[in-house]
């Protein structure tokens, strides 16, 4: 059927609502052929759009509201960044074609997904053309036998010969097209399998995960006080120095915040903890002990000066995010720069262009025997550019294929990345560095 049979057929008036029975029965016998029953990502998705399109709810098909209702994107993701929604929607309409042609052949109404638009449609099919009934012997016998005929070529074969060059064209554009669009399709499922691959290895059923949250208060403390504290301070819950007056310190015990950006990655997470849902925990940085981080699997949110847990890895990062005390502002080091690299790239919460840098580092636990992930930025918003980055299986399932070794496990890496805050809200990403472990 084409583009045009299907766009008039949606603006049929009260279409689904007449047929709501054969409607329900046609998505149900989709849902259970060869061609659905072994792809959940393309079975939820159909499901999701014709379940809302039939209890009036077509406004909340937006790519945007498809992405998190159905896979689990976070309110705030950039479907320009992430499309996953685009290249599903690319695979369902080939997959119903497939259908409609094999198991579905026989149906009256076809459903399908017009282009541009996320809204299901319910369209009458042509019945298939019966076999003609075969003539009785006797009609056969006694008919006359054809008369010899020679062909003669009609104006019309003549304009068909002429435009055959041209269809040709077409067909091979056609191709090309779907060519291309099987190869984004089968990049997209590649990164999305790399990305479910980190994340199953970062939440696995056999060990505990603990994401370990910001703590806010002590951005507060330090930038009141204009004074660093160190990883062994903080363990032993001193603040500051000796001499800090005791005001400041219950002050600062008493402020246990942590950010939004904790907060969204905890949600996150908890949606990908499914192979053990009751081992994976969220804990304040405050409530952390050494012995923690010796043999589970850890997520730190925050760079050192919010999270000074991260000390513990500085010596294993090319890249650094540190702050100072007598400023307040960042500086981004990098040990080792390649070519395009900057060593140093400073930071400072006056820059009108609202640049902000995040870093994001994948390396082994204290143990070695477990993996920590460490997540960080310069403002809240580095933080949650990283968080998203993370969260996008177009953007991290390639890191994920560049750091997988031979025996299938994931080596260390880590990714600098800048980000650049948007009139309109929306923020630009951008990878200034990226280091993984050779193989």
């Amino acid at each position: 059927m084409s583009t045009e049979a299907i766009a008039g057929a949606q603006s049929r008036p009260g279409g689904l609502a007449a047929q709501r029975e054969e409607f329900t029965a046609a998505l149900a016998r989709i849902l259970a052929s060869q061609a659905f029953s072994r792809s959940g990502r393309l079975t939820a998705f159909l499901r999701h759009v014709c379940v809302a399109t039939l209890d009036g709810q077509e406004k909340q098909l937006s790519e945007q509201r498809i992405g998190t209702a159905v896979f689990g994107r976070p309110d705030h993701y950039n479907p320009s960044d992430d499309t996953i929604v685009r290249s599903t929607a690319r695979l369902l309409r080939q997959r119903l074609d497939q259908y409609y042609e094999d198991e579905g052949r026989a149906e009256a109404f076809r459903i399908a997904i017009p282009r541009g638009a996320y809204v299901p449609v319910f369209v009458p099919l042509a019945p298939l053309a019966a076999s003609p009934e075969p003539m009785p012997a006797s009609v056969v016998a006694s008919s006359p036998p054809p008369a010899t005929h020679v062909p003669v070529p009609s104006a019309h074969h003549w304009r068909l010969a002429a435009l055959m060059p041209a269809l040709m064209l077409l067909v091979l554009a056609a191709m090309a097209i779907l060519w291309w669009q099987s190869r984004d399709d089968a990049a997209s499922s590649s990164a999305q399998d790399a990305s479910t691959r980190f994340w199953a290895t970062m939440l696995p059923a056999d060990r505990d995960a603990t994401l370990v949250v910001s703590d806010n208060g002590l951005v507060m403390y330090q930038g009141d006080t204009r004074r660093a504290v160190p990883l062994a301070d903080y363990i032993a819950n001193r603040p500051g120095a000796a001499d800090t007056p005791t005001l400041e310190v219950e002050r600062y015990n008493a402020r246990r915040y942590t950010g939004m950006s904790s907060v969204t990655l905890a949600a996150e997470l908890g949606k990908l903890a499914t192979a053990a849902p009751q081992r994976y925990h969220v804990r304040f940085s405050r409530d952390v002990k050494l012995s923690d981080l010796k043999h589970d699997n850890t997520i730190l949110v925050g760079v050192e000066s919010s999270n000074p847990w991260w000390a513990l890895y500085r010596n294993q990062f090319n890249f650094h995010i540190d702050w100072d005390s007598e400023t307040g502002d960042f500086l981004i080091l990098n040990d080792r720069p390649v070519s395009g690299e900057r060593p140093r790239y400073p930071f400072s919460s006056r820059d009108p262009a609202r640049r902000g840098y995040a870093l994001i580092g994948f390396k082994r636990n204290l143990s070695g025997d477990g993996h920590t992930l460490l997540i960080g930025g310069t403002t809240s918003a580095g933080t949650d550019a990283a968080i998203e980055f993370m969260m996008n299986p177009a953007q991290l399932g390639p890191l994920i294929h560049r750091a997988q070794r031979e025996n299938g496990a994931i080596g260390d890496f880590e990714v600098l990345l800048q980000c650049v805050l948007q009139a309109n809200g929306s923020t630009d990403i951008a990878v200034l560095g990226t280091r993984v472990a050779p193989r």
